[in-house]
């Protein structure tokens, strides 16, 4: 058996903008076939992709061919030439692994330090992989710690106190461009969990009307129906984007499903009434070329970095404690890790052991006349024997640091993968 590290390779919006980020962006409802994808390249893997990264977790052995074969895979999976994505990828190994994705779970990796939505799609990119077995007791084992981390970072300290999203956000750089938010309508085109943390900001704002819209007319009712707002159905949208002075999207539609000409046609009803557009969807739901559209004002979820700088700086005090909780758990997560890891080569070198113990007693016992007694002695003797010089071994194999050397070191000094079985 071989000693397995995890991997991890992706992007996210420190790596690469937005126009690279949205072609790798896996939707909830295209993970089950980009999981079933991935078999194709490796054995098994996890796949996480929020609205800021797309990154695969895997096993990698001692020869590191699974590398090239994931940098493959997400080449095929945003349809493009290495040239133009590997640039942008990030490559960590084990402890470094282990680390980035417990920091991603804690919020502290995030455009907006201490946010929940991630821990949700931590939590649902572990339930796909669940769902179709797609990954070995050690990646998910791995993903699960990963949910617990992220739970105890936000109970043990103040990094998600008056929790901040991206959709927050949104409203409150619209509510910064519009000149008087109570006399704007508002419209929504999501009625996920996007469209609900944007429909429970905006109640902190007086505001003339909200709509809200989703290609689940379903969907859409019952969120307009829990937060007393109007819902739209989807095939009315050009109607509503006339009427609307604020949009917010983040549907997670594969495609763009706001395109110029759309709303082109709404600003001829209403020519000299700015609209403002906040796209936070990723890919993104607007074209961005709406921008070229005189009096609309175009902001995608790039462009609320700059409103993250004050929640960096409130949240800053806090980020030190995620981190040592992080530190901790990494170091739980590696230690049992590595107690896994080395219990199949401590076998391998006991049985080795006792075969070479036990070949040497028969070839001496055979050319002696000894009484049952006897031979009971000399095997005790020799079990005593092999114990001894076993134990520094073993030791030595189990004080490992979790990055797998010191079982790679004895597997090649005692010769355990030479043998036969």
């Amino acid at each position: 058996m071989k000693n397995m590290l995890v991997l991890a390779i992706g992007l996210d919006h420190k790596t690469a903008p937005l126009h690279i980020r949205e072609r790798l962006a896996v939707g909830r409802s295209e993970f089950k076939e980009a999981l079933m994808a991935l078999k194709d390249f490796v054995p098994e893997g996890v796949i996480l992709s929020t609205c800021n990264r797309t990154e695969v977790y895997s096993l990698i052995g001692d020869g590191g061919a699974q590398v090239e074969e994931l940098k493959g895979f997400l080449c095929q999976l945003g349809n493009m030439l290495p040239s133009e994505l590997l640039p942008h990828l990030y490559i960590l190994h084990q402890e470094e692994a282990v680390r980035h994705l417990f920091r991603i779970s804690s919020g502290v990796e995030s455009m907006v330090i201490g946010e929940f939505e991630v821990l949700g799609q931590v939590r649902s990119a572990l339930q796909e992989v669940e769902a179709c077995g797609g990954a070995s007791l050690p990646l998910l084992s791995l993903f699960r710690q990963a949910v617990r981390v992220g739970r105890r970072a936000r109970m043990k300290t103040g990094i998600s106190r008056n929790p901040v999203s991206v959709s927050s956000l949104a409203i409150d750089l619209a509510a910064g461009i519009v000149a008087d938010t109570s006399r704007s309508k508002l419209l929504f085109i999501s009625a996920g969990e996007a469209g609900k943390l944007a429909v429970k900001a905006a109640s902190k704002y007086s505001v003339s009307a909200i709509a809200i819209t989703s290609r689940s007319y379903e969907k859409a009712v019952a969120l307009a129906s829990k937060y007393g707002c109007d819902p739209v159905p989807f095939e009315e949208l050009d109607r509503h984007l006339a009427e609307a002075d604020i949009v917010i999207s983040s549907s997670g539609a594969p495609d763009c499903i706001v395109k110029p000409v759309l709303v082109a046609d709404a600003m001829q009803a209403r020519p000299d009434r700015p609209l403002v557009l906040i796209d936070i969807a990723v890919p993104r739901d607007i074209h961005p070329d709406v921008r070229k559209i005189g009096n609309v004002f175009l902001y995608d979820i790039d462009d609320l970095e700059a409103i993250c700088e004050s929640n960096h700086r409130f949240r800053h005090t806090q980020k030190e404690r995620v981190e040592a909780i992080v530190e901790e758990e990494v170091r739980s997560f590696l230690s049992r890790w590595h107690a896994l890891q080395a219990v199949p080569a401590v076998k391998e070198l006991v049985n080795r052991a006792e075969e070479i113990r036990l070949s040497q007693i028969e070839k001496s016992i055979a050319m002696l006349d000894l009484s049952e007694k006897e031979r009971a002695v000399i095997d005790a003797l020799t079990r005593s024997i092999v114990s001894k010089l076993l134990h520094e071994p073993i030791a030595f194999i189990k004080d490992g640091d979790g990055s797998g050397d010191n079982i790679r070191i004895a597997r090649e000094m005692f010769g355990l993968d030479k043998q036969g079985g």
